[in-house]
């Protein structure tokens, strides 16, 4: 059984590929991509660069944003992840998104942030 913020996590992750498919067009690679101890949300292409990225749903609440929270613990987390993928499929061209589900009681709203800072 999933916990609460599993099944809020999971319903973010749906909505972020969705986006991804139909708004951006990309082509989803993975999803829940598992390196270790550590995941990566979703992998797409964009044209030729592949793209790793992170979702995060928040209530329109929350005290820290999803772009804020991940950390630079979070970060040396997913570095490890993002290696293992980028040397196993010989990538040259590649970045690190994050998409933040931002909810209330009846509304959505999706922030996609390209090309965020990373290594």
């Amino acid at each position: 059984m999933l916990t609460q913020k599993q099944e809020t996590g999971n319903e973010g992750e749906k909505l972020a590929v969705n986006f991804l498919r139909k708004r951006k067009k990309y082509k989803i690679i993975e999803k829940n991509w598992r390196h270790k101890n550590g995941e990566i949300d979703i992998i797409a292409q964009d044209s030729t660069v592949t793209v790793f990225v992170e979702v995060r749903t928040r209530q329109k609440s929350a005290l820290v944003s999803g772009y804020f929270s991940i950390t630079k613990k979070k970060k040396s987390a997913l570095k490890p992840v993002l290696e293992a993928y980028i040397n196993r499929n010989y990538l040259q061209y590649f970045r690190f998104d994050v998409i933040e589900i931002v909810r209330d009681r009846e509304n959505v709203e999706i922030f996609h942030y390209e090309n965020v800072p990373f290594f």
